[in-house]
This record gives structure tokens, sequence and C-alpha cells, in this order.
């Protein structure tokens, strides 16, 4: 059979079909390292652009309790750290069971109001974070309220993501209540005319209702009956892993290299390997040739100015 063409192996490369993942967000994420570090000629990602309230409608059970539609395959939750991300599932309908979540990090909660706000003269640099006695609970906006309501079909995207935040910014901005958002949120729809104050946060397992905000917890969750190869990778992208390492790489690596060797000195844990002026075991022979300076003898002879530094003798 003859060998193919460089032409046709050309055609068959620009015919591969990126595999795509369906990946929903809510307002205030920003996926687009993740992303990136995911993205390649084979796999792409769809944004599905959801509010807070629907966060859990792709792992819903659809109508009449039949199964899930597996798209989106995975997405955002963001749940209050003084709940769980479990009870945010249940309160969705989602048995918590048949859920992976994999937690990322912590947001802190900021309040957002009007510049004519009696608190917009709040000294943050000077009294710290906003005590949450300082709110009036009358005053508070509830995004919730202004949110539409959740779509049937976890596909279909909202006109306008985040309606509830930026109507409930806009009202504050008129002076009237307060708003409290996660930071990113805030930042999301930020306004000239809206002014943004850290709160004061509940820090550690504590009883006192009145001892802060807890702040919110983000991650990623799934499906684990649509569990594949593409959203594990996704996942693993999200941890910093590079693209084609498994879980174990680094467990892998450093059971192969030699005691003092310089391939686990040389690379980042990002798997990246320093440039090999850099690298550990160089820098090591730096300081030991650097050693030989107590040698009296060798320091006085031009000749042996190498030893001192690692640096070799005068050019001629």
């Amino acid at each position: 059979m003859p060998p193919s063409s460089p032409s046709s192996r050309l055609s068959a490369a620009h015919e591969i079909v990126p595999e795509t993942l369906f990946l929903s967000t809510i307002p205030g994420a920003s996926p687009s390292k993740w992303v990136d570090r995911f993205t390649s000629r084979e796999r792409r990602v769809q944004l599905v652009n959801h509010d807070v309230g629907a966060q859990v409608a792709f792992l819903a059970p659809g109508p009449e309790g039949s199964p899930p539609r597996g798209l989106p395959q995975l997405g955002y939750l963001r749940w209050r750290l003084d709940s769980t991300p479990e009870a945010l599932l249940a309160a969705g309908g989602v048995d918590p069971a048949d859920v992976h979540v994999v937690r990322f990090y912590e947001e802190d909660p900021v309040v957002c109001v009007g510049q004519d706000h009696l608190l917009a003269a709040w000294d943050a640099a000077a009294d710290g974070p906003v005590p949450c006695s300082e709110l009036d609970p009358a005053e508070g906006m509830d995004p919730a309220r202004f949110a539409p309501e959740p779509p049937i079909d976890p596909l279909d995207a909202p006109e306008v993501p985040g309606a509830g935040e930026r109507m409930a910014v806009e009202i504050v901005a008129t002076g009237a209540g307060h708003v409290v958002l996660p930071a990113s949120v805030a930042r999301m729809f930020g306004r000239k005319d809206v002014v943004v104050l850290p709160l004061e946060r509940r820090r550690g397992d504590t009883s006192e209702p009145a001892d802060g905000h807890p702040g919110w917890g983000v991650g990623l969750a799934w499906l684990k009956a649509v569990d594949s190869q593409l959203v594990q990778d996704f996942v693993g992208a999200a941890k910093g892993r590079r693209p084609g390492s498994s879980r174990n790489d680094h467990v892998q690596a450093a059971a192969a290299t030699p005691a003092g060797g310089t391939a686990s000195a040389g690379a980042s844990r990002a798997g990246k390997v320093a440039p090999a002026g850099r690298a550990g075991g160089a820098s090591q022979s730096k300081k030991g040739a650097k050693g030989t300076k107590g040698t009296k003898g060798s320091k006085g002879s031009k000749g042996a100015q190498g030893s001192k530094g690692g640096r070799g003798g005068k050019r001629r």
C-alpha cells in the first residue's frame, strides 16, 4: 500500500472534530484560565452561563423523574460556608450521593451601597470590614427576588445571566438599601455610583450567628453517571495538572528519580522543567566549588580563581 502523501495527511488532520465539553458557569466565575489549559485542537469548551438559582439544574432529574440529560457535563457550585454543597444539592432536588463535588476556593463577602447611603462614609482602611450588625436586615436586597425562573432545559441560558444581582446593584445605586454579594460578583456588576466595602467574615467553626458572614465556597460538580475522561481532564486542568498527565504523575516521577538527582529539583510543581542553567544540581555544584575558598593558597593564585563561585580563570 503506497504511503500517504503530505497533503493527504494534512487534510486528515484538518478533519479532526474537537470533543466539546459543556460547562455551566455562574455570575462571578472566571473559568478562562482553566479553559485555556484544557483547550486544544482536539478539545474545546462551550460555556453555558446560568444564574445562581439554576446552578444545580444540570444535575437535577428530568421531567417526571426521568434521568438527567447529562449536559452540561459539569458546572460551578457556590454555597454559603455555614452550609455544605450537599445541602445545596438536596435543596435543588439532587441526591448528593449521585454527584462528585471538588472544592476549589473560598470567596469573601462584600456589601454594596449607593454613594448617598450612610455606610458609604465607612473607612475600611481605618476601621476594618463592616460589621454585620451595621446592616439593617429590612434594607437588604436579595438578588433572588429579581432573578428569572430557572430554565427547564439546563442548556438554555437566560438572556441576561446574573439579572438578579444586576438589578439589586442598580437599586442600591439609588441609595436605597444594601446588597451582600461575593466579591467576584460585586466586581462583575460594579458601578461608579456604588461603593463596595468588605464585610466582616466569620472564620472557623463557631456557633455565634452574629459573628460575621461565613463567606462562600466554590467548586465544580458533575454526575457520577456521566463521569468521563473529558470531565476528568478538565478537573485536572483546574487543579493545575498539565494536559495528558495522570493523577499519580508526581508520585511516579519521585519514585523514578534517584536521590539527589536534578530531575526533581529542576521541575516545577506544574511539571515544567527549569532551564538547564538554573537546575538544582548546577546551583549545588556552584556552592560546592565556592566552598574551596577556605584554601589560602588557591585564593592567592589568579589561575585558581575558577574555584571561587565556579567561574573560570581570566580569558586571554
